[in-house]
């Protein structure tokens, strides 16, 4: 019973960064459409997020909460999409740890070459604000990569367990 509070309190934490990133991902996937190929990758996996998100909500809803029967597709929905979210959470906790390793010399010089880059932004944004904002997305990501890799493994438990819903 512990187990299906955590993953009712956990899914609900993961649809509104869901919709957001799913949003994200129009954006991600109109500049991978218009002559970057390299980005339709990435819009790839933040939709098995998004989709892994629904697709589990769905199966809490309705096969966990209200005990009906579901598609098995639902299931296999679950399963293909909850691999690309971990592997979209694993980016993203690598990505955040790396952040919080580096010092604040080393991060400044890395967002230095970054604004070098772009030189719109060169004056318009502080170098101490940059770092701030750095880490403050640094976090962000880590949070939503823990809670969607606790999610995904708590799912295929619940998959296990309640494979009765599950018709053919």
């Amino acid at each position: 019973m512990k187990q299906l509070t955590i993953y009712r309190i956990l899914t609900f934490i993961l649809v509104p960064i869901a919709l957001i990133i799913g949003f994200l991902d129009l954006f991600v996937l109109i500049m991978g459409l218009s002559g970057n190929p390299a980005m339709l990758f990435i819009a790839f996996v933040m939709a098995c997020l998004v989709i892994y998100v629904f697709a589990s909500l769905r199966f809490l809803l309705h096969g966990i909460g209200n005990e009906r029967p579901c598609k098995s597709t639902l299931k296999d929905w679950i399963k293909v999409n909850a691999y690309g979210t971990l592997f979209i959470s694993g980016m993203f906790f690598l990505n955040s740890t790396g952040v919080f390793f580096l010092g604040d010399i080393q991060l400044q010089q890395m967002l230095s070459d970054v604004m070098e880059q772009q030189p719109e932004l060169a004056g318009k944004i502080s170098m101490e604000t940059m770092v701030s904002m750095f880490k403050t997305v640094a976090v962000i990501m880590f949070i939503i990569s823990i809670t969607a890799i606790i999610h995904v493994q708590i799912s295929f438990r619940l998959l296990r367990k309640h494979a009765f819903l599950f018709v053919k």
